[in-house]
């Protein structure tokens, strides 16, 4: 019977295991979340003063079919071992995509018929946003004059954290800044330093990180999010004349 289900956890796939069935596996559920709520004096109101998403179950079911009692015995576990680690990469198909977590199996819950074991194994994803496997170009644009702005859609159903090329392809009057931001929010970040023609910008804005050309620099700012649907970037220089690209990039999050 094929493996309509893939699941991979630390680079092994699962449903590959000879005599693994997966039938069933959960991570559409939405995560645990942790709300602070903030009563308002004399009033009977009361707001929530924070919302964050902190762990979420990813439950699998499989059957485990091997022939004989001790073989199937056997390969349960072989399964056990490599669903071991701790914060291991947990990636389950979803669509045309692998979902990514990181995730420490919790359960291994298992039921008898003969020969036969019928596994279900829960696991605990400390990362409860999952994020797609492939990265996708959101915008890409060239830019001339001293500010622009790009539209694009963003997909899933979590708010992008997108990776922010900009290549200088020439400049004059370079002693200055660069800000880019949320054209919606005007949020995002600003970059003083002398900038020369070939320099290459990154903005990370997942790892909350900055380099001009590989090395580490300093910014202002707020680092860009951008939630599904359409968004619009912008861009903004104080340079004489500049020819500038600049490319967004992101994975699709999913709660």
């Amino acid at each position: 019977m094929n493996k309509s289900y893939p699941v991979k956890f630390n680079n092994n796939d699962i449903s590959e295991v000879p005599g693994v069935f997966l039938y069933y596996f959960d991570s559409t559920d939405l995560p645990n979340r942790d709300i602070k709520i903030h009563k308002l004096a004399r009033r009977s109101l009361s707001i929530v003063t924070s919302s964050e998403y902190t762990q979420k179950n990813v439950r699998v079911l499989m059957r485990i079919c091997s022939g004989e009692r001790h073989q199937t015995e056997e390969t349960v576990t072989s399964v056990k071992g490599l669903l071991q680690p701790q914060n291991g990469e947990l990636l389950v198909e979803q669509g045309l995509d692998f979902l990514k977590y990181t995730a420490t199996m919790n359960e291994f819950n298992i039921e008898w018929e003969g020969a036969t074991a019928w596994v279900e194994i829960v696991f605990i994803a400390s990362t409860p946003i999952a994020e797609g496997s492939s990265s996708n170009t959101l915008a890409s644009f060239n830019i001339t004059t001293p500010s622009d702005s790009a539209g694009f859609t963003v997909g899933g159903s979590y708010l992008a954290e997108p990776i922010i090329n900009i290549t200088i392809n020439s400049v004059t009057g370079g002693t200055g800044s660069i800000s880019v931001f949320n054209a919606s929010t005007n949020q995002g970040i600003t970059i003083t330093q002398v900038f020369n023609t070939g320099d290459q910008i990154e903005i990370n804005c997942n790892t909350y990180n900055i380099t001009l050309n590989g090395g580490n620099i300093d910014f202002e700012g707020i680092f860009l999010t951008f939630p599904p649907g359409a968004q619009r970037i912008g861009y903004t220089d104080t340079f004489t004349t500049r020819n500038v690209d600049v490319t967004v990039t992101a994975n699709d999050r999913i709660v």
